[in-house]
């Protein structure tokens, strides 16, 4: 496959996944406002709690669905529908014990998180199990979703999970407003998640016939041990993953209470949206990267790697920026004055959102060329420092400390180890020059962002009695501001000419 049609394949699959998660995420901050008027700060805060701990339960999946996608890259550039079958019934039969083991370990942790999430909401098993029922249903069907996606057709998911989405949504809304009820909230969300695997299932067989056939050769004994080896790997990489993105809901239940997580649920949900906006943006590119690291040369990949580096920090550092300037004024206006954090918890939210995204380049790179076998103790070191430092500071400094733990844990490990993997193992050289750039963007955003709270604390002095108002005068100035900035320090970039060029701002060469 030529860069050409690669590109294409990656900007349609991007288009999809912004106008889907960008329309999704508009839609869930309504929901979440009627939520919390409907039911009130402790459902709020159980609904983030199951949330976490369904999370947990993933880890029956074990990083299974990232190492046979990437044992389809090759097959499909090949056009071996032979390995293709096998592969996909390999996969089959695996998540369907995976979907059982989510069903019984579920099941059986129910009395414990009856007994520690104990008050004032009664029926907390019911819900609980209805949460698992959800997560655990999904293996069934979804296994061939994988094939879509490795195909470079990613599209084709994305319509299904946001048409089923949207439509749930606005039953939940209608039970909401009208019943007031989280019981059918909950059964309305497992009937969507049913029906949406379940007709993306007949979809893939719509699109590649093959896989209804009876007749499947058994995988070869190689392909297997590979796929079990980055397994192995890509194990380490869910619990660590899992454990330090689900466990921070959890140490705050504990030491600082239900209503507290409801408070911060609000701001995870603004932060987990465009989490999964960027997650929609660089999944849409692993399976053309995938099929560039098997038909191009290392160098070819390397210069891809700088391109996509550059965009994401320009997406990371406006959104950072935007977080930390229009995140209270924001949660004023949607959900109320009594659901505000203080700022400095605000800048911790902030520092942990920028860490985690700026590092999107590398991990889609690992997970396109299959590197996970040499980092795969790097997420246990990391989830053990997230536990002890969160349990330890949350103790001392509250809600704050437990960010602080989460951000610690990451610096001490992710950030210069899986640069280290990917520029040793794919590149064959050091990351120095990716250090040098890091901290440079990471001094960009800083600076940004005290530029523009100069601004904003000047448009507060106005008091204009209106927080709406206000918010926009806020936001334009703040966008503004911030692409002159852009604009004013990376002109020369080659690649930020490239882009104006595509768009047409002005005519450069490149």
């Amino acid at each position: 496959m030529n860069g050409s049609d690669r590109a294409q394949k990656s900007m349609k699959n991007i288009s999809y996944a912004l106008i889907g998660q960008i329309s999704a995420l508009l839609i869930s901050f309504i929901l979440r406002m009627v939520f919390v008027r409907s039911l009130g700060k402790d459902y709020l805060g159980i609904d983030s709690l199951f949330v976490s701990i369904v999370s947990m339960l993933s880890l029956a999946e074990l990083g299974v669905g990232s190492a046979i996608n990437y044992s389809l890259y090759r097959p499909i550039s090949e056009n071996n529908v032979e390995r293709i079958k096998s592969l996909m019934f390999f996969y089959k039969n695996i998540y369907k014990k995976i979907g059982i083991a989510i069903f019984v370990i579920g099941i059986s942790i129910t009395p414990i998180i009856i007994k520690s999430a104990e008050g004032n909401i009664n029926n907390i098993g019911i819900y609980f199990i209805l949460f698992v029922i959800n997560s655990g249903i999904s293996y069934f069907y979804s296994y061939k979703k994988t094939l879509v996606i490795a195909d470079q057709h990613r599209h084709i998911t994305i319509i299904y999970r946001y048409s089923f989405y949207f439509i749930m949504v606005l039953i939940q809304l209608i039970i909401l407003l009208v019943w007031k009820n989280y019981f059918l909230y909950l059964v309305i969300m497992l009937i969507f998640t049913f029906l949406e695997n379940f007709f993306m299932s007949k979809k893939a067989d719509q699109l590649y016939p093959y896989l209804k056939e009876k007749k499947i050769s058994p995988l070869d004994k190689n392909i297997k041990k590979e796929i079990l080896k980055n397994t192995y790997a890509m194990s380490f990489h869910k619990i660590g993953g899992v454990v330090v993105n689900s466990t921070d809901n959890i140490v705050i239940t504990k030491f600082l209470g239900l209503s507290v997580v409801g408070m911060y649920s609000n701001y995870l949900l603004i932060t987990n949206s465009l989490n999964m906006i960027f997650g929609q943006i660089f999944s849409s590119i692993i399976a053309s990267i995938g099929n560039l690291g098997v038909e191009e040369s290392k160098e070819r990949v390397e210069t891809t790697f700088n391109a996509v580096f550059f965009y994401c920090f320009f997406i990371v550092s406006f959104s950072t920026v935007m977080l930390y300037i229009l995140l209270n004024p924001f949660i004023r206006i949607w959900v109320g004055s009594s659901y505000i954090l203080n700022n400095t918890i605000v800048i911790f939210i902030c520092i942990n959102f920028f860490i985690v995204q700026i590092r999107r380049g590398v991990l889609t790179f690992r997970d396109a060329l299959g590197l996970y076998w040499f980092d795969r103790y790097k997420p246990i070191i990391e989830s053990v420092l997230n536990i002890f430092l969160s349990v330890f500071f949350v103790q001392i400094l509250g809600l704050s400390g437990v960010l602080i733990g989460t951000i610690l844990s990451m610096v001490l490990t992710s950030v210069w180890i899986e640069p280290y993997i990917l520029y040793k193992h794919a590149f064959n050289k050091k990351p120095y020059h990716y250090f040098v750039k890091l901290a440079f963007y990471s001094s960009v955003t800083f600076i940004f962002a005290a530029i523009i709270t100069v601004l904003k604390n000047k448009i507060l002095l106005l008091e204009l009695n209106n927080s709406l108002i206000e918010f926009m005068i806020i936001l334009l100035v703040s966008v503004f501001t911030y692409i002159i900035l852009f604009v004013a320090i990376f002109f020369r970039n080659a690649y930020l000419k490239k882009i104006l060029k595509k768009m047409k701002v002005f005519n450069v060469g490149v």
